[in-house]
């Protein structure tokens, strides 16, 4: 019998377990080694789990709640200011959910995925500046189901400022101060100060809507 899994197959569940439990997950799976298919096969049932557990406790569901409400009135404010219209039609009201979802879904697996051990000062907006590249990725596939582009470039936009501020008052868990029986962040009445000044907060946010304004320009 083999002494351990091969590498590729370690390397591929060492890229899809988060960083914050990756060793402790990799060496037991390793421990418990019997075959590259019962690897194979527990790989498939705790990666998984893992991930819930880890996004679990990176994600606060009232700040989700907050962020999941705000990009999606962004994106009905765009279409309401430059698109009319298309109010009209109960199918848009679907379309408009399509890029919030895909906002909040990379905004949650990148703070699951982050690493504890590392702080940057930019990174409550990591996760909203992956969500804008896949929603644009996604809506440049999408046919019938995409939004103009004046809609979805405004929309974006307001979604981007909106959920950074939030994120930058309300930090992810794993970065808020933790303290036993302890409220939830989001009830206490006092808010920790952000961690970064203002310009530098605002500056991918500046950027970002520049770039907007510039493709619009053209």
């Amino acid at each position: 019998m083999e002494s351990g899994p091969s590498k590729i197959g370690e390397a591929v569940a060492w890229w899809l377990v988060p960083p914050a439990c990756r060793e402790e997950i990799l060496g037991d799976m390793r421990e418990r080694y019997q075959g590259p298919a019962r690897y194979f096969l527990e790989a498939a049932h705790v990666i998984p789990c893992v991930i819930h557990s880890r996004i679990c406790r990176t994600t606060d569901a009232v700040v989700a709640l907050m962020e999941a409400v705000s990009m999606y009135t962004a994106f009905l404010m765009a279409t309401w200011w430059l698109d009319r219209a298309m109010l009209l039609d109960a199918r848009t009201f679907a379309h408009l959910a399509i890029p919030p979802v895909i906002f909040l879904a990379a905004t949650i697996l990148a703070d699951a995925y982050s690493d504890p051990q590392k702080r940057r000062p930019l990174k409550p907006v990591f996760g909203p500046t992956i969500g804008f590249a896949l929603a644009y990725i996604v809506q440049a596939t999408l046919n019938q189901w995409a939004l103009s582009p004046s809609v979805f470039a405004w929309g974006s936009a307001l979604s981007f400022l909106l959920v950074s501020t939030l994120r930058l008052t309300f930090p992810p868990i794993t970065d808020r101060p933790q303290a036993a029986n302890a409220p939830a962040f989001w009830q206490k009445l006092e808010l920790a100060p952000p961690s970064l000044s203002l310009k530098i907060a605002l500056l991918p946010c500046g950027i970002l809507l520049a770039v907007i304004l510039y493709l619009l320009g053209k």
